[in-house]
């Protein structure tokens, strides 16, 4: 049986900074921080740099258009210090998708659009199509 597409978007910034600052400075618990300096847990390896990361809540199975909104309804719980702070560390928005199915396409809405505009964030796309053509009645 093929997998359900899954996917899930979040907010973030890298750079050279005590991830704890961020956290005091926008009064909203991060999804998933490190400190440069930090080692990784998988590989052991010093992190080369700081992370700061707010993910949505929905499950993964949801469009990725409500992961999107559903991050920016977060920034909205505080938008001037979210936007200084995207400003400052150049924060981005980080979409993230598991296409096992189907390809449904991402659109949004210029509503969303604005919005992420008005926290200076850039939007990356890490895309992943593993859908095959091999049906599993004829293996």
């Amino acid at each position: 049986m093929t997998e359900e597409n899954k996917c899930y978007a979040y907010f973030t910034v890298v750079g050279d900074f005590d991830p704890k600052f961020i956290t005091e400075c926008v009064g909203v618990s991060p999804s998933d921080a490190w400190g440069r300096g930090d080692l990784h847990p998988r590989t052991g390896a010093e992190r080369k740099f700081s992370r700061w990361s707010l993910r949505s809540r929905l499950e993964d199975k949801r469009p990725l258009e409500a992961h999107v909104s559903d991050v920016l309804d977060q920034l909205d719980a505080n938008p001037t210090a979210f936007k200084e702070v995207s400003v400052r560390q150049g924060g981005g928005m980080q979409l993230v998708a598991y296409f096992h199915t189907f390809y449904p396409g991402v659109h949004f809405e210029q509503a969303v659009v604005q919005r992420l505009a008005n926290y200076g964030l850039s939007v990356d796309c890490d895309f992943y199509y593993l859908y095959s053509d091999v049906r599993e009645d004829t293996e």
